[in-house]
């Protein structure tokens, strides 16, 4: 089996989008992400101080909005790189007045979360000092879920003006709504060799290296839904940045994924039938 690089990271998320420009004003005035480049057909998302694209949101004709649950995003994650950014984050939510779904305290890190105008799913996250995540005696990290003590977060919150997500922003993690968490397993354990740090029966999360996780997968939404017709907004695809680009290819292909070409991308659909970009 294969084994993936610990020097794995994930690059842009793409989105199919109906309403580009309410979405680009939601990304870069709620969110707080820098815009980078646009045209009436897509905006180009980072942070300042990096020229690397994080969000890329495309438009697509006769869009409309999933009536049921699809495969594809169930959340994208924005990484932020302290405590402090994401006390400062939480603070220009709340005084933005957007709806904010909850929040969560994973032992390993503290999520926000909240939908975009369009449905897609957001988390935005801080990690804790990787000495303090709890382990099993395998090395495997616990599915938890606590309340966020917030009175103890904003007590980081730097009383600066808010502009924008910081720099050393990162997509964290990409983590998937599937119909089939098993094929999901297949595929980003076996077939790209990420290991699995959290597994119960309806969700399994993956990580190059040790990390929590890179990819998440679940089947919350049930076990019989599809993917997204074309003309349905959502996840168009993600991408995974990895000096194994040739070897996880081979590997594809020995598995009998059809491995496509785009330059110096590589493109493959995963198990559930979502897309992946390989940099």
């Amino acid at each position: 089996m294969v084994k993936i690089s610990e020097k794995l990271r994930l690059g842009e998320v793409v989105l199919n989008v109906g309403h580009l420009k309410e979405m680009a004003g939601f990304y870069q005035e709620v969110i707080g992400l820098t815009l980078m480049e646009e045209n009436d057909q897509f905006v180009r998302f980072g942070v300042s101080g990096s020229d690397e694209a994080l969000l890329v949101l495309k438009k697509i004709d006769n869009a409309v909005v999933p009536e049921v649950p699809r495969i594809g995003l169930f959340h994208t994650a924005f990484l932020l790189p302290t405590r402090e950014s994401l006390a400062d984050v939480l603070v220009h939510l709340a005084q933005s007045g957007y709806p904010i779904d909850g929040a969560g305290d994973h032992a390993y890190s503290e999520a926000l979360y909240l939908h975009d105008i369009e449905g897609n799913g957001i988390e935005i996250y801080a990690d804790r000092p990787k000495k303090s995540w709890m382990r099993d005696g395998e090395g495997n990290l616990p599915m938890v879920t606590e309340q966020v003590d917030v009175d103890d977060l904003l007590k980081n919150a730097t009383g600066k003006a808010f502009t924008g997500m910081p720099n050393g922003t990162i997509i964290g993690h990409v983590h998937l709504q599937v119909s089939d968490a098993d094929k999901a397993e297949q595929f980003y354990k076996e077939a790209l060799g990420m290991n699995l740090t959290t597994a119960i029966p309806s969700a399994r999360f993956f990580a190059a290296g040790d990390y929590h996780h890179h990819i998440g997968s679940n089947v919350w939404a049930g076990r019989h839904i599809n993917n997204r017709q074309e003309n349905e907004v959502g996840l168009a695809w993600f991408t995974i940045i990895t000096p194994d680009k040739e070897i996880i290819t081979t590997h594809l292909k020995q598995q009998g994924y059809e491995v496509k070409y785009v330059g110096n991308t590589i493109s493959v659909i995963d198990s559930n039938g979502i897309m992946i970009h390989f940099k």
